[in-house]
């Protein structure tokens, strides 16, 4: 008999709460007969949509009443003194006290990080938690991860190191790969370059014998699929994959601009349609939601704030499948088996 899947939703988080939020989760419900899920946030906005459900779906539904609801101007911190009883809190409160499997928000990233650091705790041996975010590629599989995208602003050659291992063992799980390549991005393949926290990383980990480190990528490779797992400190992580999708709606508002101009581009537009909607689905945003808080003692997938219905769902079966596998468990495994974690001079 297959378990069930506990996972808690902060329904109020992102740019559109609610109206967005719910509907995703009752599609998941309905593609997942082992899902149960936790809906936090306030009652009188949740219970409108589920009238109309099943009995059997209904019954898999558990509406959490939380009467806040933390936003993206309010300050990260404020979570801890002013916010308990907010629908992210609360989310990542289920997961702390073991009434939920995993926890997915759309929130404010700085105040989720906190309420997981705070609730869940770091996994024992990693200094520092990261995010770690699914990015397209060109290659037979048609994505890669990308860590840190944002947590840390800068990190140590450990910290680099500790996120290889970690990125690893995550990409196994979503992907069902066996053994991820990993690689450290940097701003050239030769081993004279990168700074000294990159280079002394990449010592780190081509002595490390369970990670298949495969060296140095630049960024005119993220997208090859040269690599499984690409691992930088979380500035430039975040200005790559911002940077990346900008140039993506650069590039699809340009192709339309160019449709515009004549009309035989429209007639090519018109012949084409299929290739290019086969293209956009490849390029679409939702595609690639759902970025993992890897490095907590339990598990949060953060979604984009703009995430719309169909990104969410991805959102919130990236943690189903992070579940199943019981990353946090398999991250604190591979990390009690690195006997250089302990050591002060790393």
């Amino acid at each position: 008999m297959t378990p069930v899947r506990r996972i808690a939703i902060d329904v109020m988080g992102g740019d559109y709460g609610p109206p967005v939020t719910i509907p995703a989760a009752i599609d998941a419900l309905g593609r997942h007969a082992e899902l149960h899920l936790l809906l936090a946030g306030r009652h009188s906005e949740i219970e409108p949509y589920l009238e109309q459900l099943s009995d059997e779906l209904r019954q898999r539904v558990t509406v959490v009443d939380a009467q806040q609801i933390i936003s993206n101007h309010d300050r990260p911190d404020s979570i801890l003194r002013s916010f308990r009883d907010s629908s992210m809190f609360r989310a990542v409160d289920l997961v702390r006290q073991g009434m939920a499997d995993a926890s997915v928000s759309a929130g404010n990233t700085g105040a989720l990080l906190l309420a997981g650091r705070h609730l869940l705790k770091t996994i024992p041996g990693i200094a520092k938690p990261a995010i770690m975010a699914i990015i397209p590629a060109t290659r037979p599989g048609g994505y890669s991860y990308l860590l840190d995208v944002g947590a840390n602003i800068s990190s140590t050659a450990r910290e680099l190191y500790q996120f290889a291992r970690m990125g690893a063992v995550v990409a196994q799980s979503l992907s069902g790969r066996p053994q991820a390549r990993v690689a450290l991005l940097n701003i050239g393949a030769e081993e004279i370059k990168g700074t000294a926290q990159i280079k002394e990383a990449a010592t780190l980990l081509q002595s490390c014998r369970d990670i298949n480190f495969t060296g140095y990528i630049e960024g005119n490779q993220i997208f090859d699929g040269a690599a499984d797992v690409i691992v930088c400190d979380g500035f430039t992580g975040n200005v790559t994959i911002k940077t990346s999708a900008g140039a993506v709606k650069a590039m699809q508002r340009l192709m339309h601009q160019s449709m515009q101009r004549r009309w035989y581009y429209q007639l090519f537009g018109w012949i084409f349609k299929p290739f290019f909607s086969d293209l956009q689905k490849n390029l679409r945003p939702s595609r690639y939601n759902g970025a993992a808080l890897v490095g907590l003692q339990g598990i949060i997938v953060k979604s984009h704030g703009d995430a719309d219905q169909q990104g969410f769902v991805h959102a919130i079966e990236h943690a189903l499948k992070q579940t199943r596998d019981n990353v946090p468990a398999m991250i604190a495994s591979r990390m009690a088996s690195a006997s250089d974690l302990t050591d002060p001079s790393i």
